[in-house]
């Protein structure tokens, strides 16, 4: 089995796509419609990435990505996509300016995957 990738966003066509081309690359996916399901969601089951909207209702990506990594053990690395500006970004935070080609968004997954950091996570480019 592939690695697990949760994919949140409001958008429910762009999570929809996102989870097809994934599992298509031979992924596990999970999708949530924003920050609070996918707290729940990780709560069940640990990700071994995030990919996540920066602006959602009731709890934004750059809040989920920083609860998730203030727990014990859940270095989770993340990957923040937005239309905006980058936000100041959390430790294991890639950020991917929307809109972006599926192609990058495959090799920037595959880069976090494969790439082990110190303390056997995937470090953030």
């Amino acid at each position: 089995m592939g690695a697990t990738i949760l994919v949140v966003d409001d958008e429910p066509a762009l999570v929809d796509v996102l989870l097809a081309v994934l599992a298509l690359e031979g992924y596990q996916v999970r999708g949530a419609p924003d920050g609070l399901v996918a707290l729940a969601l990780v709560a069940q089951a640990r990700p071994d990435l995030l990919v996540t909207d920066q602006h959602m209702p009731r709890l934004g990506g750059v809040t989920l990505i920083t609860r998730l990594q203030a727990a014990p053990d859940l270095g989770i690395p993340a990957i923040l996509m937005s239309a905006g500006a980058p936000p100041a970004l959390p430790p294991l935070t890639t950020f991917l300016p929307k809109p972006f080609d599926l192609d990058h968004l495959l090799d920037v997954v595959a880069t976090l995957l494969a790439t082990p950091g110190p303390s056997g996570v995937p470090e953030a480019q």
